[in-house]
């Protein structure tokens, strides 16, 4: 197991999963991994919505997490999304993740049935109790319809097991209202690789990356620096270019760019489909700068 632990600037990808005719495609994923490990990125995230979880299977959940977790180990820490809408099946699922040797879990605050604060709350102290691995909240309201604003934080600050919050997009006012002992107590990590300088200017931790499942060695330098799109050096311009042209929580659109310029596949499950015509060309342009031989010794230097 490799130990998840706090660090002053941490850069973790929420890793697609590449999918083939007949399941999961391990080869590739394995090559993905290699690569994360290779641009020294901290971590990564195994099955949540960028890796489209809720469309795998229990056996393929479990596939997916084991191969990874011997891929990576000792260079990332593997972190399970687990969460779900059920406190039960949240459980039942990030105890199976602990068990096949998962480092952290990313854990969603329930979505769809719109539970009270009170019931939130609950369900993360069931999960912390149940469970002996570090916890990160992945708090977006985008997607759960729910905004508890720093009440939920404040009312899980006392369980040492919840070591973190994954920010959604739109969220850097929220953040930079928090009050100084939360924004101490938590590892604060975003997911809006857009605003991820702004973040990380405002006293942010890091990222969990879309992007770097493209291009990982430009988010790991921006992160460790706590810079912006600029210090990742001179083709800075194109990294802000190429999170603009993949839109926000555009799976389809994000495989196209990593097959683009991995040669890895692109296939999505419904009720995702591939990207649309004009989609591949935009993100052929926008990652162009990236499929040239010179950036990589761009990167290096």
């Amino acid at each position: 197991m490799t130990p998840f632990h706090r660090a002053a600037r941490q850069a973790f990808t929420p890793l697609l999963t590449p999918f083939s005719e007949t399941g999961l495609d391990l080869e590739a994923l394995a090559s993905a991994v290699d690569r994360q490990i290779i641009a020294g990125m901290d971590g990564i995230i195994v099955g949540d919505a960028i890796g489209e979880g809720q469309v795998l299977t229990g056996d393929e959940r479990d596939a997916l997490l084991r191969a990874c977790v011997v891929r990576a180990r000792p260079h990332l820490s593997v972190i399970a999304a687990t969460g779900t809408n059920c406190t039960k099946t949240t459980i039942e699922r990030s105890r199976r993740a602990e068990a096949l040797g998962a480092d952290a879990l990313l854990v969603t605050v329930p979505y769809y049935s719109k539970p009270t604060l009170a019931g939130v709350v609950g369900h993360f102290h069931q999960l912390a109790a149940a469970v002996g691995l570090p916890i990160l909240i992945d708090d977006d309201p985008g997607r759960t319809a729910k905004d508890f604003g720093p009440a939920l934080l404040e009312a899980l600050s006392d369980r040492h097991a919840i070591a973190g919050v994954c920010h959604g997009a739109d969220r850097l006012a929220y953040f930079a209202g928090l009050s100084s002992a939360l924004e101490t107590r938590f590892q604060h990590l975003t997911r809006d690789d857009a605003r991820l300088p702004q973040f990380l200017a405002l006293g942010g931790h890091g990222a969990i990356s879309p992007i770097a499942n493209v291009i990982p060695s430009p988010v790991q330098t921006m992160v460790s620096l706590g810079g912006s799109f600029e210090s990742v050096g001179s083709f800075g311009a194109a990294v802000s270019g190429a999170v603009a042209a993949l839109g926000r929580d555009d799976v389809a659109a994000l495989k196209e760019a990593a097959s683009f310029i991995h040669q890895c596949p692109a296939d999505v499950r419904l009720p995702l489909v591939p990207a649309e015509p004009e989609t591949v060309i935009r993100i052929r342009h926008a990652f162009a700068p990236f499929a040239r031989g010179e950036t990589g010794r761009q990167m290096a230097a």
